[in-house]
């Protein structure tokens, strides 16, 4: 009977709330300067390897610290909030083609819990009439595609860019959105979508992390699908690319990028002409070494030449 007691009044002490008494004040959220973070596959992460790939890539002034946490997630230690938001600003991040999922810790979170599940991306939207581009339409599409964050209007109407850029938080479990039907002046027609920097993703179910050769869905249907629903037309060319102009591509007609049309050689005398100008662009970096005086001259005593 009294151990029955006894038993009885440990359970109540053990029941007890004890109130934590915290000596310091609590830790702001520009004092964490924290990011917690996993790769989107299946893979083993060679972690040595993945220290330095990352540092070199966001070669932060202040420096950053990184620790394996288990259950394959990383904690990115940073001392300089500028460091921290020029690798959140810069998402998405690779290492092998793996996909990072970032999280910026707040105040009382716990690493290893916060889930991980959306990762930013700039995407394209191709389609629309450039009449009708603006701030509403891209907060609709990009709430559409997941959840909005910006929209970037600076390179409209530059070089070839005829497109919208919408910054968007794509939820890695959901299928890549591909289009969307909108209708313009009493119109219906589709605008379509394309992502910068997209990484690996599956041509069966639409979704981040894996090919269609490991496909979960494709596994439980147990069927091969003979028309895939994505493909890489959901890959952005890289913005570099678009913008390059390239010295020695030729054009229809014989021309080469960068120069005058000057139709084809008609004999030494041409052969001659163009002797005489061939130090102007130099033939390994492929821009103009002179200096612009003398490209002007050049200029000057190259457009007879070209009209006739």
């Amino acid at each position: 009977m009294e151990s029955d007691f006894a038993g009885l009044s440990l359970d109540e002490e053990e029941e007890e709330i004890l109130q934590v008494q915290n000596d310091s004040d609590p830790v702001s959220e520009e004092e964490i300067l924290s990011l917690v973070g996993c790769f989107l596959t299946a893979s083993i992460i060679h972690y040595p390897a993945m220290k330095s790939t990352m540092a070199n890539l966001w070669h932060p002034v202040r420096g950053v610290q990184i620790r394996d946490l288990g259950e394959k997630r990383y904690l990115f230690k940073f001392f300089h909030n500028i460091d921290m938001e020029r690798v959140i600003n810069g998402a998405p991040w690779t290492f092998n083609n793996h996909l990072l999922i970032l999280h910026k810790l707040k105040g009382g979170e716990d690493p290893l819990r916060v889930p991980l599940i959306s990762s930013p991306f700039w995407v394209q939207v191709h389609g629309v009439p450039i009449g009708y581009y603006s701030d509403n339409l891209a907060m609709q599409l990009g709430n559409f595609i997941g959840n909005f964050q910006d929209y970037d209007g600076s390179s409209l109407g530059k070089e070839n860019m005829n497109f919208m850029r919408i910054r968007v938080q794509v939820g890695i479990r959901r299928p890549l959105k591909r289009k969307k039907q909108v209708k313009f002046r009493n119109k219906c027609s589709y605008v379509r979508f394309q992502y910068e920097r997209l990484t690996l993703f599956c041509f069966d179910c639409g979704r981040l992390g894996h090919n269609d050769s490991f496909c979960e869905a494709k596994m439980e249907a147990g069927v091969d699908v003979n028309e895939l629903g994505w493909d890489l037309s959901l890959r952005a060319q890289s913005r570099r690319a678009q913008a390059m102009n390239s010295v020695r591509l030729r054009e229809e007609g014989g021309s080469e990028g960068g120069t005058k049309k000057m139709g084809a050689f008609r004999g030494n005398r041409d052969w001659g002409c163009v002797k005489k100008f061939e130090g102007i662009v130099d033939p390994i970096l492929g821009f103009n070494l002179e200096s612009n005086m003398l490209s002007l001259q050049s200029e000057r005593e190259r457009a007879p030449f070209a009209d006739n």
